[in-house]
């Protein structure tokens, strides 16, 4: 262990030049497909290769349109524009791409409502390149003067008024809107209860003259239905019971179409199925009912997860893991997880049961066997404990438990043997739009363990927590986004010496403030070991920008402490740090390599430290 502290620079050195070549080679295709070509077909190392018989280049230019909304949507629609890089074989294959070229633009005009514009395309081939005109004349914007619906023989007793079709009179008659607003007809009919409504005709007359247009939707709106009986076929290792509990709806309850969607996402979260269809009957009943059938398709109960990270203050680890999903026939869960690095070692078994006593209630229960060697500590002991976790109001969960604790801590001076029993309370609140990648939302955790039981004497003290995410995207496409995070905590009822070391707060580290040691940021002894600290403050900053699809560069800031009093003493100093992060984005999450230099380091401070591992920071 001292030989590996020792070299440690020489290992985060060529640590970085290897992964430096390996994101190099993945952000390029790969070293292969530069060597023997990776592009497409007919190209050589991405450079374009002619045939025999040769092409014509040629460059595209869009006259005549000044709204940029507009002229957008046209270079969108234009096939010459599109295949520029794939070159024609002649002249005239050119000619017969830009003839092909005028009936689309023309479409894509009458789309936006431009009913008397013309199109004129110009190929010159005297030049190389040849030079391609794309000349637009859009004429007068023809607006939606009326929108009338014909519910025919049986009228709905709901029915929507046009502003909740999205349509708006007086204003551009846009194809998109109209073909939206009957989608938005039908589902508004489906969540009322017409669950067979159709639209049988739609007439779109222009008026030349006045420049309008008139759109008249002739609709089948069908009896009013309740929901009938309700069949279930397939995934026969899921017990009955426990999948008709998944369906929300109720037979004789009014149709709604958002029920069947809320069964689908009730049985899609239980991730036992791989497909779930819902069908309806093809007619209402006599007795008003339309009957459903649910057909499932079972996904593979048992999965095997791996995963690895690197940093240079807390060497390197992996994990594993092994889940059954389906224990007894009714979702229950039993996941076995290991984990071994340099500081940790530990096993780990957590068992879940959803709708335990009601619908949304899940009961847990969790066992970890540790040992643990670090700066501040050496560790080694059982935890158990079982908690019920359920959902209160929107996108918020509470959780509440007993823990126990059997752990032997020594520290440079002494050992001691604690026994501990808490009683856990956690309240969570998530609107993040992705758990290892969000780009919108926030999150929000807050904790408070009571704990009591005794070590070198008898003990009672709270542990308190805080820690608060945003993420805020910049651009329409998400490629620019804001991150930053709050973390605060505090310990009441003892003083620091006789908390548990393993109970305290300590700053400084890959999930903390990078840049410093693991757990280096706060209190020290006489020979700069971690004494850790009643009380935590920590901030965090990021700018998360997606170069590429699959490459994304981070510039942060971190700040933060543990302190050595019951809560934040901000007029000690804050430890901070900045860097740069490199992410490379996978289906599973983006991998992450970070690299931060403390701003206010200490002369035993290295200059820099480096983290590898999978998802975001935070």
């Amino acid at each position: 262990m001292t030989a590996f502290f020792q070299n440690k620079r020489l290992v985060s050195i060529l640590s970085l030049l290897f992964l430096a070549v390996f994101l190099s080679g993945c952000a390029s295709g790969g070293l292969l497909d530069r060597l023997t070509g990776g592009g497409e077909e007919g190209e050589l190392g991405g450079a374009p290769v002619f045939s025999d018989t040769g092409g014509v280049p040629y460059t595209t230019q869009l006259h005549g349109v000044e709204k940029e909304g507009l002229r957008e949507i046209l270079r969108g629609s234009s096939q010459l524009i599109a295949l520029e890089e794939r070159l024609p074989r002649s002249l005239g294959a050119l000619r017969r791409r830009a003839d092909e070229d005028t009936e689309r633009l023309k479409t894509a005009l009458k789309s936006e409502g431009y009913y008397d514009g013309a199109v004129d395309i110009t190929v010159t081939g005297k030049s190389e390149p040849a030079m391609v005109d794309i000349v637009v004349e859009p004429g007068p914007v023809y607006t939606l003067a009326d929108f009338d619906i014909d519910y025919g023989g049986e009228v709905p007793d709901e029915r929507p008024a046009l502003s909740d079709l999205g349509i708006r009179l007086e204003k551009p008659a846009r194809a998109p809107e109209i073909l939206g607003a009957e989608a938005s007809l039908l589902r508004f009919l489906e969540r009322h209860g017409h669950p067979l409504a159709k639209i049988e005709d739609r007439s779109a007359i222009i008026n030349r003259e006045e420049k309008t247009m008139r759109v008249r939707l002739r609709v089948a709106a069908g009896a009013e239905a309740a929901f009938g009986e309700t069949g279930i076929e397939g995934a026969p290792d899921v017990k009955e019971d426990y999948k008709r509990a998944l369906v929300t709806w109720e037979e004789g309850a009014i149709y709604d179409e958002e029920a069947v969607e809320a069964t689908r996402r009730s049985f899609a979260s239980t991730g036992l199925f791989s497909s779930i269809g819902i069908e309806k009957g093809d007619a209402v009943g006599a007795d008003g009912k339309l009957p459903m059938n649910v057909k499932l398709s079972e996904a593979p109960p048992r999965s095997i997860g791996f995963g690895a990270k690197y940093s240079t203050s807390e060497g390197a680890g992996a994990d594993a893991s092994w889940e059954h999903r389906n224990l007894f026939g009714r979702n229950e869960r039993l996941r076995a997880s290991l984990t071994v690095s340099e500081l940790e070692q530990s096993l780990g078994l957590l068992f879940k049961k959803p709708r335990f006593l009601e619908p949304g209630q899940e009961l847990t229960a969790e066992a970890t066997l540790k040992n643990r060697n670090t700066e501040a500590f050496d560790e080694q002991g059982l935890t158990a404990g079982i908690g019920i976790e359920r959902p209160w109001r929107e996108n918020w969960r509470l959780s509440a438990g007993v823990v126990g604790e059997y752990t032997y801590l020594k520290d440079e001076f002494s050992g001691t043997t604690f026994q501990l029993f808490g009683l856990p309370l956690t309240a969570a609140r998530d609107t993040s739009d992705n758990a290892l990648n969000p780009t919108e939302g926030t999150r929000l955790t807050l904790n408070v363990t009571p704990y009591a039981g005794t070590g070198s004497g008898a003990l009672a003290f709270t542990k308190l927590s805080a820690t608060g995410s945003a993420y805020h995207a910049l651009d329409e496409e998400k490629r620019y986004v804001l991150a930053g995070q709050v973390r605060a905590g505090a310990i009441l009822g003892e003083e620091t010496d006789q908390i548990p070391a393993n109970k305290r707060f300590y700053s400084g580290g890959g999930g903390s403030v990078r840049g410093f040691e693991y757990q280096s940021a706060g209190p020290l002894d006489a020979q700069n070991d971690p004494l850790g600290g009643r009380s935590l403050f920590e901030v965090k900053s990021e700018l998360r920008i997606k170069a590429t699809e699959s490459i994304g560069v981070v510039p942060f800031v971190d700040g933060g402490s543990a302190f050595d009093s019951a809560y934040p003493d901000f007029q000690e100093k804050l430890r901070w740090a900045a860097g740069l992060g490199l992410r490379y984005f996978t289906d599973f999450g983006p991998i992450r390599l970070d690299v931060a230099v403390p701003l206010n380091k200490r002369d035993f401070d290295d200059d820099f430290q480096f983290y590898i591992s999978i998802g975001q920071a935070f």
